[in-house]
This record gives C-alpha cells, sequence and structure tokens, in this order.
C-alpha cells in the first residue's frame, strides 16, 4: 500500500465552470466574438480537467493563445503576445517539477512565472515558476473540436495563465469565457531550446537495455542492501546539506551549503568540522568540495546519480528511515529558527518515507507520467519482480531509526497494543524491513557498542535517549528538568563471553567531555550574537547534569566489553510479530546478548527473512553458521572491491554448505554518515566500458563543471558504482573466481529470502 500527501488538484478556478449553460454567455456578449467558430455554449468535461499533461516532460514548444495566431515572446522581464511567425516565437524546455507540472525554460535560461496576477520573466526558478498543465477538451454542441491546454502558477491562489483584452496575464477567478485560458503548446525540434541544467548520466543506454524480461525467470543484477536515500529529511533536515530531487532542478537540489554549514563550513557539526577550519561550501555546478567519498553531511545519491548506479546493474535497493532525536535536538539548539522538521521517532519515519514516494513521484514525472520512471517502491517480492522485469530499480523500504516507535528505555506506553499499533502503521506506509534497534539501548533491547570519539558520541546520545529528557527544550522547563536530575544511564558492561568480539577502545566519557565535546560547545558558542550565552547555558543545564562521567577504568587492558542490556520482552514481542507479517528483520546494532536471543526466536521460528547488512555478528563462526542455515542473509558493509572480493569468496565457500541460492550483494551504508569506498590502488578504468550485463556503454562522469575520476577518488557519488563495479570485474578478470556471477546473483537472493519470509 503506498503512503503519499493527497493529489492536489490545481484547477478550483476552474471547477464552477464545469459546464456552462447554453445561453448564459453566447457571442453576442461580445466575450467571445472573435471565436471564428461562434461557440454559443462551452463545456469544459471534467474527465479532462484531471487529465494532467505528463506527456510534454522534456519536450520544446511554442505556446500561442487557443483562439489566435499570437504567439508569447520575450520582452525584457516579461512575456507578451506578438503577431509573430512560429519560427520568431519563444521555445520553451518543459523541465518536470512534479507529476503534470513544469518549468518553462527560454532559450535564454529564463522562467515563465507567476507573481501575483503578472506575468514576469524570472533568471531564477521559485514560487510561480512551476505551472500544473492539464488538457482542455473544449466542445460545441458536444463535439470535440480541438484540444487545448491550460496552465496554472503554484503559487498563492494558483492563478491560471490568461489572455486579458489581448495581453498575457493570470487570473484567479475566470470571468471570461473558458477560451481566455485555453493555451495551444505548439511542438517545436529539440535543438530549438535550451535544455533545463541537471546532471548528466554520462551513459550511453543501448537499444538492448530496453528489452522487458520475464518476471518468473532468476534476476541478474546486485543489490545494495542498505542505504539512505531519504536522510536529507532526517534530523529536523539539519544534518544533511542537498536534496535527492528538487522541484526547480539540479541548482536548487545541490546548492551551496552554507545556509547549514555556515561560513567556510564552520557549523558542519556531523563531519567534524566545527572550529576546524571547516571546508568550502561551494555547490553546484563548481563542487569545490563535495561530493567526495568521505564527507557525511552533503548529499551523495543525487537521483541522476542513483540512475546512473541503476544503469550499473543494481536491480535491488533496501534504504533505510533513520535518525537519533537527541542529534536532532543539538542540532536544532544550533541552527535556532530552522527546523524544518520533527525530531521525534514516529515524525522522522512519516516525513523520510513521504520523500521516497515523492521522490519516485518526481522520476515518474522526468519519464513522462505515473508509473513510467525506473524508480519503483515495492512491498513485495512479486512486485519487485515485476518492476525489475521492466527495469525498474526495485525499492524496498527500511527503517533504522534508533527510538524506533519512540519507545525509549523506561516509557510505560510501549505496551504490545502500542507496538501492535505503530507496527501496522509503518506496514501501511509499506516499510517492510525493520532495525528494532540502532544506536543507542531502547525500550526493545540493548545496543552493540562502539569505540572511540565517534562511538563516545552515540553513548552520549544514549544517555539523553534513556533520560527523562524527551526534548532539549525540557532543560529550560522548571517543571520538567530545570531544576531536576537528568536521569538515564550510560552503557554498562561486562566481559563478553569467550569468542565474541566487543568493544575493546571505549571512550572514557570524562575524557570525552573534556574534549571532543568541544565542537558542540564551539557551534553553539558561533551561534550570532546569544552564542555565548547558549554556551553558558548549555555547561549548566545540560553538561553538568551529566555527572558522574563514567570513565571504565576497571576494563583497562584490551579486554572485550559488551553491553550488559539484553533482549527485553516488548523487544520478543516486536520480533514475532515482524515474523508473523512476514517482514524482514536487520539483526544488526543489537548488542550480542540481545542478537543472540533475537537468533534464537528465529531458530525456533525457523524463519529466513531476516539479514545482517553490516556484516557485524562479533566474527563469530558459530552465529554465522546460524544465520546462514536458517537462510538469512549476511552483506559485507562497503568497501574498495578487492576487500569485498576476499568477503564473497569467504561467504561463497559457507554459502555452498546450505540449500540456498549462493549470492552476495554489498552494502553501501550511502548518505549514513559514513565514507564511501576507495578505488583500489592502481586500477586503471578506460572508457567507455560496457555494464557487466553489456546494454549501457559509460563515459567518465562529470556533473556541472567537476570531473570525477575514481581511480583517484573513488566512490565520490553513488553514480561512480558503475566505476566500482568495474573495478570488481577487473578484480575477478585477474583472480577468476566467479566474482562477478555470484555479486550478480544477490538480488536474486534477497528475492528468494523475501519469498521464503512471506511463505
Amino acid at each position: 500500500m503506498s503512503y503519499r500527501a493527497p493529489f492536489k488538484i490545481k484547477y478550483v478556478a476552474l471547477l464552477s465552470l464545469v459546464t456552462i449553460i447554453a445561453g448564459c454567455k453566447t457571442a453576442e456578449d461580445g466575450e467571445s466574438a472573435n471565436v471564428d467558430r461562434q461557440i454559443s455554449a462551452t463545456t469544459i468535461l471534467t474527465t479532462s480537467l484531471a487529465e494532467r499533461a505528463y506527456e510534454l516532460a522534456q519536450g520544446c514548444y511554442a505556446i500561442q493563445p487557443y483562439d489566435s495566431t499570437d504567439f508569447l515572446v520575450a520582452d525584457q522581464d516579461t512575456y507578451v503576445l506578438q503577431s509573430s511567425s512560429e519560427q520568431e516565437a519563444e521555445k520553451f524546455f518543459l523541465k518536470p517539477s512534479s507529476l503534470g507540472s513544469f518549468l518553462l525554460y527560454d532559450r535564454d535560461g529564463h522562467y515563465l512565472s507567476a507573481d501575483g496576477l503578472k506575468i514576469k520573466r524570472t533568471d531564477v526558478a521559485g514560487a510561480g515558476s512551476a505551472w500544473a498543465i492539464n488538457h482542455l477538451d473544449i466542445n460545441d454542441d458536444g463535439t470535440k473540436i480541438d484540444d487545448a491546454y491550460t496552465l496554472t502558477a503554484d503559487s498563492t491562489f494558483d492563478p491560471l495563465l490568461s489572455v486579458t483584452s489581448g495581453k498575457l496575464s493570470s487570473v484567479y477567478v475566470v470571468a471570461k469565457p473558458p477560451l481566455s485560458v485555453a493555451f495551444n503548446l505548439v511542438p517545436q525540434p529539440d535543438s530549438a531550446c535550451t535544455s533545463h541544467p541537471e546532471a548528466a548520466l554520462d551513459a550511453e543506454i543501448l537499444s538492448a537495455a530496453k528489452a522487458l524480461s520475464n518476471p518468473n525467470e532468476p534476476v541478474v543484477g546486485f543489490a545494495d542492501l542498505h542505504t539512505h536515500i531519504s536522510f536529507p529529511k532526517s534530523m529536523a533536515s539539519l544534518s544533511m546539506v542537498g536534496d535527492v530531487f528538487n522541484a526547480y532542478g539540479i541548482e536548487h537540489a545541490l546548492h551551496d551549503c552554507d545556509e547549514i554549514h555556515g561560513d567556510n563550513g564552520s557549523l558542519d557539526f556531523l563531519e567534524g568540522h566545527s572550529g576546524s577550519g571547516g571546508h568550502n561550501t561551494t555547490g553546484y555546478p563548481e563542487f569545490t568540495y563535495w561530493p567526495n567519498r568521505s564527507t557525511t553531511t552533503h548529499v551523495q545519491a543525487y537521483y541522476r546519480w542513483l540512475e546512473r548506479a541503476h544503469l550499473s546493474g543494481l536491480k535491488l535497493i533496501v534504504t533505510n528511515v533513520t535518525g537519533n532525536p537527541a542529534f536532532c535536538d543539538l542540532l536544532s539548539l544550533m541552527h535556532l529558527g530552522k527546523t524544518k522538521d520533527k525530531c521525534t521517532g514516529i515524525d522522522a519515519v512519516k516525513q523520510q518515507t513521504q520523500y521516497i514516494y515523492d521522490l519516485q513521484d518526481y522520476v515518474d514525472a522526468q519519464e513522462g507520467g505515473p508509473g513510467k520512471g525506473w524508480f519503483r517502491v515495492v512491498t513485495s517480492p512479486s512486485q519487485a519482480r515485476q518492476a525489475i522485469s521492466k527495469n525498474q530499480l526495485a525499492v524496498v523500504l527500511g527503517t533504522e531509526h534508533g527510538a524506533l516507535f519512540d519507545c525509549r528505555e523506561g516509557v510505560d506506553y510501549c505496551t504490545e497494543e502500542y507496538v501492535e499499533e505503530q507496527l501496522n502503521v509503518i506496514y501501511d506506509m509499506g516499510i517492510r524491513s525493520v532495525f528494532p534497534i540502532h544506536r543507542f539501548d531502547n525500550g526493545f533491547g540493548g545496543t552493540k557498542t562502539a569505540d572511540g570519539a565517534s562511538g563516545a558520541w552515540m553513548h552520549l546520545t544514549s544517555k539523553m535517549s534513556t533520560s527523562n529528557m524527551r526534548n532539549i527544550t525540557d532543560l529550560l522547563n522548571p517543571s520538567r528538568l530545570l531544576f531536576k536530575e537528568l536521569g538515564g544511564h550510560f552503557w554498562e558492561f561486562e566481559d563478553c563471553p569467550e569468542g565474541i568480539n566487543g568493544a575493546t577502545g571505549v571512550m572514557s566519557m570524562v575524557e570525552f567531555v573534556n574534549n571532543d565535546l568541544s565542537v558542540l560547545t564551539d557551534a553553539v558558542s558561533s551561534v550570532g550574537s546569544i552564542g555565548p550565552l547558549l554556551e553558558q547555558g548549555l555547561d549548566v543545564i545540560f553538561i553538568d547534569k551529566l555527572s558522574p562521567l563514567p570513565e571504565y577504568t576497571e576494563f583497562e587492558g584490551g579486554k572485550h566489553l559488551c553491553n550488559k542490556r539484553g533482549l527485553q520482552d516488548i523487544g520478543a514481542y516486536l520480533i514475532n510479530r515482524i515474523i508473523d507479517k512476514g517482514m524482514i528483520l536487520e539483526i544488526d546494532h543489537m548488542s550480542y546478548f540481545t542478537q543472540k536471543q533475537t537468533l534464537d526466536i528465529l531458530q525456533q521460528r525457523q524463519y529466513s527473512g531476516f539479514i545482517s547488512s553490516h556484516d557485524w555478528f562479533e566474527n563469530n563462526e558459530e552465529i554465522r553458521s546460524q544465520i546462514l542455515s536458517l537462510g538469512g542473509l549476511i552483506s559485507p558493509m562497503k568497501g574498495n572491491p578487492s576487500s569485498i572480493a576476499g568477503r564473497i569468496k569467504a561467504l561463497k565457500a559457507e554459502l555452498e554448505q546450505h540449500p540456498y541460492t549462493v549470492g552476495v550483494a554489498v552494502s553501501t551504508d550511502i548518505q549514513g554518515v559514513t565514507s564511501q569506498a576507495s578505488s583500489d590502488d592502481g586500477i586503471e578504468i578506460e572508457y567507455p566500458f560496457l555494464s557487466y550485463d553489456g546494454n549501457v556503454r559509460f563515459y567518465k562522469p562529470k556533473t556541472g563543471n567537476r570531473e570525477f575520476d575514481y581511480a583517484t577518488e573513488g566512490v565520490a557519488h553513488y553514480g561512480l558504482l558503475a566505476e566500482w563495479v568495474e573495478n570488481l570485474r577487473q578484480v575477478d578478470e585477474n583472480d577468476p573466481e566467479d566474482l562477478m556471477g555470484i555479486f550478480m546473483n544477490s538480488a536474486e537472493a534477497y528475492l528468494q529470502m523475501w519469498e521464503r519470509a512471506e511463505n
């Protein structure tokens, strides 16, 4: 079931004209005397009102009023109607902004825009630049005489493009006959238009690539089992700069990042640049600093880059909505007044899931209408097979949110009835893959702990997430926390059982607060004139409340430490209900004890529908064997092709001991606050090269003015996954192990696992 906002019909002003009674408005009134056919009664068919002109996508057109020989021509900062030939008319490239709506981009790079009732020629797209275009069938005595269009601007009161007294304008309420808002869009050669700015695919799709395949045949292609396409909407839209798509185009989607990251990137908190010199913030078309494979706070999966990866043989992705409410609160404090979304787990899942459906609609719009795009959300393995057979990328929605259902540790509302209700909510959204636990302890169980400063940041948010704080503003509320203890707890450790690789470098929280936490206080202190006050307040109302801080001196000496917290009763209930619904369970991020108890449930239920998409299971052969014997999947987490080749070979030997399809996917964690893969040393990519199936020819990638060199930059953005796959092919060629065969069997292996889960 799709989860999407209600479709908005933008033609309210026209609804009053669905039927004009014969005789109420005639040629004798003088309103339509210029109509050759002397229309005495005009009807706008309701079926046509809802018929968007999707097919105009990426086309080149001249525009003229329906009942006129005049054309629109550019005139300084506006457009006018002029008696001219079709050759002299302005030519508009129609770049879809959403399903059925378009940017009208002229030959000099300007936009037809509405500003109130005025028509303007603007050099930047914005409110009033996107036009919903509908077919408008005009009939004389019930007989269709021609096909025309209405154009409605996406701005206040949705004005329609109109001709008033021979001049171009827009109207809110149609007081003229329908012909005044009807226009012809006259097709022109593509060469007559200037194409709207966009990222090139740098790929030639050969004719064989368009052939449909049999959905009942095994899929040949690879899967990426861990992505975060919707991360720009995570953490109040303050964590990652840029958008995977934007209605106004690439210049808006991949804009300069200074609004969030500050001058010279000085507020780039999550990437660790705060107070450390920062980074260049220039976006499209120069991309001086980003994208790069090491960035964690800039978009790397712009939709055209995602499409290029798809063309390299990528058939299926799992994309997880994610977030960290505590980090979200801290970012909101740093960026006062700039929050666009909410921080709670429930809200974050809804916001990011909707973003994926909006992306699907946007891709459909580029390709000519609903269902025609290459990006397709699927909710069952049969849907996935159907999508792949049509050359679409099958997209499985997942959730990897630490505060799943806002079931923090210690809350009393996280009952079986509540969990059942919330699980049904996300199921109805189309989510089929679930992490019960992410980076901190929650009501379902304990988290897998992490070492060093990065682990300490998660450690801090784990303390916040188990505390009495539900929002950072609670710290200022006298009735909540201002004069009260913060509560909650830091991670509680014990020695791991023999053979289990736990954390060995857990950082002293005293050291962390005194040293590493300064990037937060430095960032807060730079927030305008109130920064120093915020910094002092942060010390008093928050940092002081963290005491006493654990130092973990009792665990020195390289011991392997495991989080004491195991699977809770409500966590066991959740896992059993995930199994009952045939959903995919993600077992990573669980503490050893939580994971062991979870695997015991999976064993008892003989359930195949689960995955380790980080390749995290304490490197324990017994755990790995249990996963594979049940039919679960293990996917290596990113890495250069040679390292992944080694993991494929090792897993192949183990997979062959079990009665399941041998296929090994990759998990890139793209846009997951982590770096991407480097290339192999000494690799040379010779352009052009062919995709694995021979259906696509790839050229050296370039977006805007930035050319990307995979050999030195690695996977700087997701589109370079094509080069990564070619690098892996060369590894296979030099060390024949049928690596590519196993890799290109990974989408099929995932689908078979999902089918076992359904059954």
